[in-house]
């Protein structure tokens, strides 16, 4: 049983890694754009653009780190 645990614990844990990376990418992509818009005089929208997209890119790679540090956790109280 727990070591159906840890794989579980474990799969859940590559799945969210890979949400934040696709969603790390997605939002790397509309700061790009707003950087874009910013050339063609559009300041308003680039600025919006891109807040949204550093705003998206901390927010998966914050969660990434929490799932992770939660599996360390969960690990370590094993052990003992």
């Amino acid at each position: 049983m727990n070591q159906q645990i840890k794989e579980e614990l474990l799969r859940q844990a590559k799945l969210t890694f890979n949400v934040a990376l696709c969603v790390s990418a997605a939002s790397a992509m509309m700061t790009l754009f707003g950087v874009g818009l910013i050339y063609f005089n559009k300041v308003s929208e680039a600025s919006l653009t891109a807040g949204g997209g550093a705003l998206a890119t901390m927010t998966s790679l914050n969660f990434a780190k929490q799932t992770k540090d939660e599996l360390c956790e969960m690990i370590e109280e094993d052990e003992d």
